[in-house]
C-alpha cells in the first residue's frame, strides 16, 4: 500500500532539548500510530494500562486511542503514521505489543538506521534522487515494519514486556512527587502497605535500579538544573532537593558527577 508522503512523520524526540526543565510530558490521546524506538536507558512510557522503563532498544507501539505520558529523560527515534481504513499497515500495527525489548543489538544499530534514512528521505535530504521520495519513503517504511513484523511475531531477539508491576509503578509515582521529602524505604513501604524488603526487591526487577539510587538520580538531576538556574545558593538547593545538609548535599553530588556541586557551576560558568 503506497502512504502518502504527509501522511508519515518521523524523527528523533530528546526531551532535553526539546522540553528543557521538564520532568513529564502532558497526559495525551493518541491519534497516529506512534512507534518509537529508544536510544538509552532512562525515563518511563506510559501507553494505555502500561508502565515502561525506558532502555536502549526499547520499542514502543501506540495506537490511536490509546491516552500516553512520559517520564523524562527521554531520546528515542519515532514514526507516526496515519491510521488508513482496512489497511494492511493498520491491521498489523493494530495487532502489536506496546511495548519490546529488542535483545540483539546489532537488530537496534540497523532499524535505528532505517529510521534515520526514512526521517532523510521525508524532509527531502536524501541522496540517490534517481527514485521518487514518495516510492523510497514507502519502501523503506515496509522494510522497516516487515522486520518490526518478525520480531512480534517472536524471533527469539526480542523480549516482550508486560506492564510494569504496580507495586513498582505506585512507587515509582510516589518518587517523583515526593522526591525531595522523607522517601525513606520504610516510609514510601507504608505509604504503598508493603514491607519494606518486598518493595525494594519488587523496584529493583521492574525498574532496573535500587529506591535509594532512583530517589538519589532524581535529586541529583534536579540540582543540576537548580545550579545551572543561579538563582539559588548551595544550601538552598540542598534543601530543596531533599538532602538532610549541604555537606551531605555535596557528597552524593560529587559521588554521582565526579565534582562538588561548586566545580559543577563554576564548569558551566566557563563554558558560557
Amino acid at each position: 500500500m503506497f502512504l502518502p508522503r504527509e501522511e508519515l512523520q518521523c524523527g528523533v524526540f530528546d526531551s532535553s532539548v526539546l522540553r528543557g526543565n521538564k520532568v513529564k510530558s502532558a497526559g495525551r490521546r493518541v491519534v497516529n500510530f506512534e512507534l518509537e524506538l529508544f536510544h538509552r536507558e532512562g525515563g518511563v512510557s506510559h501507553v494505555g494500562d502500561g508502565t515502561y522503563p525506558a532502555r536502549r532498544g526499547m520499542l514502543l507501539c501506540a495506537k490511536p486511542g490509546q491516552t500516553r505520558y512520559s517520564d523524562f529523560p527521554v531520546r528515542c527515534s519515532y514514526i507516526r503514521i496515519q491510521p488508513r481504513k482496512d489497511s494492511e499497515i493498520d491491521a498489523l500495527l493494530a495487532a502489536a505489543p506496546d511495548c519490546l525489548y529488542i535483545k540483539d543489538e546489532g537488530i537496534v544499530e540497523e532499524l535505528m538506521a532505517l529510521f534515520t534514512k526514512l526521517c532523510s528521505v521525508l524532509i527531502g535530504a536524501a541522496p540517490e534522487r534517481a527514485v521518487p521520495n514518495g516510492i523510497r519513503s514507502n519502501g523503506i517504511l515496509l522494510d522497516i515494519l516487515y522486520r518490526l513484523q518478525r520480531l512480534w511475531q517472536g524471533s527469539g531477539d526480542v523480549a516482550a514486556k508486560t506492564p510494569i508491576h504496580r507495586i513498582a509503578a505506585d512507587a515509582y509515582e510516589y518518587f517523583n512527587e515526593h522526591y525531595a521529602e522523607d522517601c525513606s524505604l520504610k516510609t514510601v513501604a507504608a505509604a504503598l502497605h508493603v514491607s519494606p524488603n518486598y518493595l525494594h526487591s519488587v523496584f529493583l526487577r521492574e525498574v532496573g535500579v535500587t529506591p535509594f539510587a532512583y530517589v538519589t538520580d532524581k535529586r541529583v538531576r534536579r540540582a543540576k538544573r537548580l545550579i545551572a538556574a543561579g538563582e539559588k545558593s548551595m544550601l538552598e538547593i540542598a534543601m530543596e532537593t531533599g538532602f538532610c545538609s549541604q555537606s551531605h548535599f555535596n557528597k552524593v553530588f560529587r559521588e554521582a558527577t565526579g565534582q562538588t556541586p561548586a566545580a559543577y557551576r563554576r564548569r558551566l560558568l566557563e563554558q558560557y
